[in-house]
């Protein structure tokens, strides 16, 4: 779809890449913690007024230049839509929320009104105006929880855990960014942000605020970004996918800690997805085997389907995490994920090979 000329993508999705993370995060937490349509009310929310600032952006510099172009009103209609549907979602947690979820989201305000102001001034990317926004998203993890008519203490929990996740990600992530355009920033303030972060969930964590597992998973952010940032400095894309995973895995985390402490979490039907993803891919990795085998090229369909069995494998780690067993199979799922990754390196055949060991592993359980 296009409107004189203006691809509708520039328009509707953001350029920057880092907020994806800090939007989803908080989503998927308030989501595992208390699934229902309230969660699913705030996601909505959170997504589109994370989408809407952008074409909004666009509308106010070409307004404030007293000027209207195409691109302004292909903005404005895509502005407008994202808002309806943020406003939607704010209605559905408003008619099923069984507690005072608006709290949360309060207390945010000033926040997003600064990050809105020092976008104004286009200095958006700065680091106070983007821990304002990070916390700010963050506030949609504890009103998910409270919604949901569970207690303050795992809605603070969640919002701490995000918190500190969010404060160290920021400091490590742009001085490995500066890094790798030639400059030499100092190093001291992520080595701080990055070690407050994980002393201070142990300390809340002793006060009963965090479970251990998020603790855990901020120490090993700490240690990685630490032992990353003695290393030379990698590609941006590199820092942004890998704080990506690291956000996923304290989620996932603060998540798997709730529910071993007795909350009924999302993750409780991790086993059964586990088996039934499981199954489904023993045979889509035979007949991608075969496939690559004629072919003798991975293309983008496999490379999706590769990313499914990362999942499988840590749905696999979670299983584990929930019996406390050395159970097989997910062991054989995690084994057999790790070779595919190291074969599909290798020239042909070892793609296809790798696919087709990783089916045995899969099926031999």
């Amino acid at each position: 779809m296009r409107t004189a000329s203006i691809p509708l993508k520039s328009v509707a999705l953001p350029t920057e890449h880092g907020g994806w993370g800090f939007t989803l995060e908080p989503i998927l937490l308030g989501l595992l913690l208390s699934p229902g349509p309230h969660t699913l009310g705030l996601g909505l929310l959170g997504l589109f007024g994370f989408l809407a600032r952008h074409p909004l952006k666009l509308v106010y510099q070409d307004l404030r230049k007293g000027k209207r172009y195409p691109r302004t009103r292909l903005a404005l209609r895509v502005g407008g839509i994202y808002l309806a549907l943020a406003l939607l979602g704010l209605l559905l947690t408003a008619f099923t929320a069984q507690g005072p979820f608006l709290v949360p989201l309060l207390l945010a305000l000033p926040l997003g009104a600064y990050m809105l102001w020092a976008d104004t001034q286009n200095r958006s990317r700065e680091l106070f105006p983007e821990i304002a926004a990070a916390f700010a998203m963050a506030s949609l993890a504890p009103a998910g929880v409270l919604a949901g008519g569970l207690g303050p203490e795992i809605a603070l929990g969640s919002f701490l855990a995000l918190a500190f996740r969010d404060l160290a990600a920021l400091y490590y992530a742009r001085t490995q960014v500066l890094r790798t355009r030639g400059i030499s920033p100092k190093r001291y303030p992520a080595y701080i942000a990055l070690w407050s972060s994980a002393f201070l969930a142990f300390f809340l964590q002793g006060q009963g605020l965090l479970p251990p597992s998020a603790s855990l998973a901020l120490c090993l952010l700490a240690l990685y970004g630490s032992l990353a940032l003695l290393r030379p400095p990698v590609e941006a894309r590199i820092i942004g996918w890998t704080q990506m995973g690291f956000g996923l895995l304290l989620v996932l985390a603060t998540a798997l800690g709730y529910t071993l402490q007795g909350l009924p979490t999302l993750l409780l039907g991790v086993p059964a997805l586990h088996r039934l993803l499981g199954w489904a891919l023993v045979g889509f990795a035979f007949l991608s085997g075969l496939y690559l085998l004629w072919r003798r090229e991975a293309g983008r369909p496999i490379r999706i389907l590769v990313g499914l069995y990362d999942l499988n494998a840590l749905l696999g780690l979670l299983y584990l995490a929930f019996v406390w067993k050395p159970l097989p199979h997910p062991i054989l799922a995690i084994t057999g994920v790790v070779l595919l990754h190291l074969l599909l390196k290798k020239p042909y055949p070892w793609p296809g090979i790798g696919f087709l060991v990783l089916g045995l592993l899969l099926l031999w359980h």
